[in-house]
C-alpha cells in the first residue's frame, strides 16, 4: 500500500510511526470502547494501555518487512472500518428503540397488538453477513 493512502485513511487514529531496529511500529490512539481483532496475523505483535481519558494508546508491532507492513496497514483499516460500524450500528440500533417506544407510547393496546415484524426478514438480513465475518477475520473482542 503507498503509505500516502494509509495515512489518509488513518490520520484520525494514527499518532506515530518507529523504526526500531529490524521492527516497525505504527502507534495508534482509540476510543477504549473499540474491539480488536481475535486474532492477529502471524507475525504481528499488539501492546495495548489505556489512559485517563478513556482511549487506548496501541502499538501494532511487526519486523520491517514488506510483506509484513501491508498485512498490518490491512489489519489496522479492517479494526478501525470494523469499530465505526459497529459505533453507527449502535447509534441506529438506539434511534430505533426510540422510533420504537415512541410507537408504544402513542397507539392504544389493541393496535400494538396486531403490530407484526417480519422475522423471515430479520433472519435474512443476520445470514447475509459480510464473507469477512462469516469466514472469522473479522471476529473481535472487547477490551478488558
Amino acid at each position: 500500500m503507498i503509505f500516502g493512502d494509509f495515512i489518509t485513511k488513518t490520520g484520525k487514529y494514527l499518532k506515530s510511526v518507529r523504526v526500531l531496529k529490524n521492527y516497525i511500529s505504527f502507534d495508534m490512539v482509540f476510543p477504549s470502547t473499540w474491539v480488536m481483532l481475535k486474532k492477529m496475523p502471524e507475525g504481528v505483535e499488539i501492546l495495548q494501555n489505556e489512559n485517563q481519558e478513556n482511549v487506548l494508546i496501541t502499538s501494532f508491532v511487526c519486523e520491517n518487512q514488506k510483506n509484513l507492513i501491508n498485512l498490518l496497514e490491512t489489519t489496522m483499516e479492517l479494526i478501525i472500518k470494523t469499530n465505526i460500524e459497529r459505533e453507527e450500528k449502535e447509534r441506529l440500533f438506539k434511534s430505533k428503540v426510540q422510533e420504537l417506544k415512541s410507537i408504544f407510547e402513542k397507539q392504544d393496546l389493541n393496535n400494538l397488538k396486531s403490530l407484526k415484524f417480519d422475522i423471515e426478514e430479520l433472519t435474512k438480513l443476520i445470514e447475509d453477513e459480510p464473507e469477512e465475518i462469516v469466514n472469522g477475520v473479522a471476529e473481535t473482542t472487547e477490551n478488558a
